[in-house]
């Protein structure tokens, strides 16, 4: 019989965000005849049900909501990792939980979700090389989700022998008969004619909500739905209300993704702070439909210019603007860059591809 590695994942986030979406992703698809997972979240955490109903054993914890250290937070995550037992423990975000691991002999892996501009601070004596210690002391390898996530890393004195740069991957778009779209656009109310453009992402000034605003006043030919939910949703409200921005809507938090992907036209993501590695534009690739991002952060690694969708200048929305009206006019373009996003998609961003390449990390730790 195989001997089975055995990995606990450590996720502090209460709501499923991105890095929620991803560890899914992963334990749907990683290979169960070598490896078992379980993962320890929260109380009350948002992902508990559905990690639940795929039968993956969680452990809930106190301290750890939300935040990423606490004292009282190490001392609980000490006290389980002592009890289970892992041969890895994978963090996400959590500083307490790679210090627990560390107390008590295990081998870590920590994911790095974000990417951001890094204060200068940060990047000199004395700042960069305390947290170059800290990253790693603490962990046996890195991944970075992207590589400007690796480049953060980087910047603040992470040793790049420690980092492994490793896409997002995501299950494909379900395919949809053209009766079940046109149910989809009527559930809605997108008209049957009309250009629509997504964008999936938490209301929060960095993910450029209102940057797409500008965009859409300038381009009132296309129609973008905002699905999402965050402190910036009432300004938003405002903003449509009050200057008659017609083509835009907020949708609140959606469920199923897919079928929104599906019955839409193309994807739009504006951000200007912490993108990596964006999952619906890969959910977006599977189902055939191009990209209008900006330049900022890990998007130029997944949105190729005028090859799988169009890149703009972070912030810069006549460009974006433009960049909308080029995609909705060029039919040509548009088939050929639908075509390069599907074969995109399966070279590189399948949850299959993900979760082997996070698998090689694990050996990689293992057999040191």
């Amino acid at each position: 019989m195989a001997i089975m590695t055995k990995i606990l994942h450590i996720v502090t986030d209460t709501n499923i965000g991105g890095t929620g979406h991803l560890l899914l992703h992963l334990l749907d698809a990683y290979d169960k005849s070598t490896f078992t997972m379980e993962v320890v979240m929260p109380e009350n955490a948002k992902l508990t049900p559905l990690l639940a109903e795929r039968g993956v054993t969680y452990y809930e914890v106190p301290h750890i909501a939300d935040k990423s250290f606490s004292f009282s937070g190490i001392t609980a995550l000490r006290r389980l990792i002592k009890k289970v037992k892992p041969d890895i423990v994978h963090t996400h975000g959590s500083f307490a939980g790679r210090k627990a691991a560390r107390l008590c002999g295990v081998k870590v892996v920590h994911t790095r979700h974000c990417a951001f501009p890094v204060a200068r601070w940060k990047k000199i004596f004395p700042m960069r090389q305390m947290l170059g210690l800290i990253n790693n002391s603490l962990s046996d390898l890195i991944i970075a989700i992207s590589p400007a996530a690796a480049e953060n890393l980087i910047d603040m004195g992470t040793k790049k022998s420690k980092i492994r740069t490793l896409f997002n991957g995501t299950p494909p778009v379900r395919e949809y008969s053209q009766e079940e779209i046109s149910e989809i656009r009527k559930k809605y109310n997108i008209p049957p004619d009309a250009f629509t453009m997504p964008i999936f992402a938490r209301l929060t000034e960095v993910k450029g909500h209102d940057d797409i605003l500008d965009a859409a006043k300038i381009a009132p030919e296309v129609l973008i739905l905002m699905a999402g939910v965050g402190d910036r949703q009432a300004h938003l409200e405002e903003r449509i209300q009050t200057e008659g921005i017609c083509n835009v809507r907020l949708l609140g938090f959606i469920e199923d993704v897919d079928e929104l992907i599906a019955a839409t036209d193309a994807l739009v993501n504006a951000a200007f702070g912490t993108e990596t590695s964006c999952l619906p534009l890969l959910k977006g690739m599977s189902a055939g439909k191009p990209s209008v991002v900006s330049d900022y952060g890990g998007n130029p690694y997944l949105i190729e210019d005028r090859v799988n969708g169009l890149i703009f200048p972070t912030r810069d929305t006549k460009a974006m603007a433009a960049a909308i009206k080029r995609l909705m006019s060029d039919t040509e373009l548009y088939q050929r860059m639908s075509t390069e996003a599907r074969k995109v998609y399966k070279e590189r961003f399948t949850d299959k591809k993900m979760a082997s390449d996070t698998e090689a990390v694990y050996m990689e730790i293992v057999q040191k």
